[in-house]
């Protein structure tokens, strides 16, 4: 099975068992402040705004415990993205409001960290290069898709570089830089999967050598060795001073337009998610507190 097939497959097998759980704790939560109040107020004809008070404790376990599970999450998340990043001299924050990011220079090149859902980990170290060049696995998906796209990647004589696909855009300049042995090594070490993530890629847009690692091994949660993830961002500084210091690649590029509308995104109130969930449940609270009264109403004039 392809990489993308077992992800998709975790994927789905992650989704059923959250599901599962959220069913064996909302169906008898349900049953206790829902059902068995309903029966009780109808089989002894009690005023049915007693309703309210059991619906009211429903609702606060419901949205009370789904919000203290996702701080707890949020909050063992942050501790281990911290024990990884920080002590890079990176500072973190909020990012999409429920995932983190992390910023600093180090050895006075610009280093930039984002997770969001998937897990999808970026960290990109800032460059003059203005190219582009990718290189991954020797992922059969990611030649089948290659393929689609009349796109060729790059063959090597040398057996060492037989399992790295690489798309280049300038072939030339790419050729020189996989002839130094060291940076051939880093993108051997890069793309090799010592961790949980089940894809890692090495890509250099204008302006940026990036490592993205996406897909994850584990159904629940997700490791960060402090000490990988050290050697992951000294590789990228080193492949970045490498590829400085060949020839200059003579086929550059521009940022397109849509990785500006992703910066934007990047750039835009890190609570965003957040306070637009808060307003959606505001509004319904809002909404259920107006039904409550027009019951109170109807139920008074009778």
């Amino acid at each position: 099975m392809s990489t993308i097939g077992k992800d998709m497959a975790r994927g789905c097998g992650r989704s059923v068992v959250i599901r599962l759980a959220a069913v064996l704790v909302v169906v008898p939560l349900f049953c206790v402040f829902v059902i068995f109040p309903l029966w009780l107020i109808n089989s002894s004809n009690m005023n049915p705004l007693w309703m309210i008070v059991p619906l009211g404790l429903f609702m606060t376990l419901l949205f009370g415990g789904g919000a203290a599970y996702m701080g707890f999450v949020l909050y063992r998340r942050k501790q281990t993205l911290d024990a990884a990043f920080c002590p890079l001299g990176l500072e973190g924050k909020a990012y999409l409001s429920f995932f983190r990011q992390y910023h600093g220079l180090v050895r006075d090149r610009q280093v930039d960290v984002y997770l969001a859902r998937g897990p999808h980990l970026e960290i990109e170290i800032g460059t003059s290069l203005q190219t582009r060049l990718g290189v991954t696995g020797a992922h059969g998906d990611t030649r089948f898709a290659a393929g689609l796209m009349n796109r060729q990647a790059l063959h090597f004589d040398d057996p060492a570089l037989q399992n790295l696909t690489v798309f280049p855009h300038d072939e030339a300049w790419t050729r020189e830089l996989f002839d130094n042995h060291h940076a051939a090594e880093i993108f051997r070490r890069l793309t090799a999967l010592e961790s949980t993530f089940t894809r890692q890629q090495v890509i250099l847009r204008p302006g940026v050598f990036q490592l993205l690692l996406t897909g994850n091994t584990q159904m629940l949660g997700f490791t960060l060795d402090p000490e990988l993830v050290r050697q992951w961002v000294n590789d990228l500084l080193r492949l970045a001073h490498i590829a400085e210091h060949i020839s200059p690649p003579q086929v550059t590029a521009e940022i397109s337009s849509v990785e500006r509308a992703a910066y934007r995104v990047r750039n835009a109130n890190p609570y965003l998610a957040l306070w637009i969930g808060l307003g959606t449940l505001v509004f319904f609270g809002f909404v259920t507190v107006i039904v409550a009264i027009l019951v109170a109403v109807l139920t008074g004039l009778n």
